[in-house]
């Protein structure tokens, strides 16, 4: 959709759900939005991403905003959603796996930022957090004190942080290693 700087296109987004209407009022429902700098890169990886996790996503929500930065922002935020879903789908075929389960008491009410969540635990024992691309080394650091045996996994290459972790790229097309990792774990 080209940019109207005058005002006659609307673009409404609320949560997931974007809006587009012109400048009478009327709903118009068959719409897109023009690509910026290299988000078709991006966009390739989420198709990939829906066709490995069987689930579909509108990539309206994060082409509906006006500058790059929050676009590409909010592209990683849907591919991050659909790579945990496909972990999530992947792992509970073989373990009984916990999503986001708090490790303690959140602190952010106190204005302390504290990273309690891991994306999964498997068996109560091993966290597993999914990752797209950057991430905090901090939140790391804080799962592996509560559970110092862990994995970060990401859907092709990455970069890994850590202290004790361990890390396995491109899950996507392999991720019995990570099967085999954790089951080698749970029978020690």
């Amino acid at each position: 959709m080209p940019a109207e700087k005058d005002g006659n296109i609307v673009v409404i987004v609320d949560k997931m759900n974007v809006k587009v209407f012109d400048k009478s009022g009327n709903e118009i429902t068959d719409y897109s939005f023009s690509l910026l700098g290299d988000e078709g890169i991006l966009l390739e990886k989420l198709r990939y991403l829906e066709e490995a996790s069987g689930l579909k996503v509108n990539v309206n929500f994060a082409l509906a905003y006006p500058d790059i930065r929050t676009r590409k922002l909010k592209l990683n935020q849907l591919m991050g959603y659909l790579f945990e879903e496909f972990v999530y789908s992947v792992l509970s075929k073989h373990f009984t796996i916990e999503r986001n389960k708090e490790i303690y008491t959140s602190l952010s009410k106190f204005g302390i930022e504290t990273h309690n969540k891991p994306d999964f635990v498997v068996e109560g024992k091993i966290a597993i957090e999914a990752k797209t691309g950057n991430y905090s080394i901090d939140q790391i650091i804080q799962y592996e004190k509560k559970y110092p045996i862990g994995a970060i996994v990401f859907p092709w290459s990455g970069e890994c942080k850590r202290v004790r972790w361990n890390c396995f790229y491109n899950f996507l097309k392999d991720y019995k290693r990570v099967i085999d990792w954790i089951s080698i774990y749970l029978n020690k």
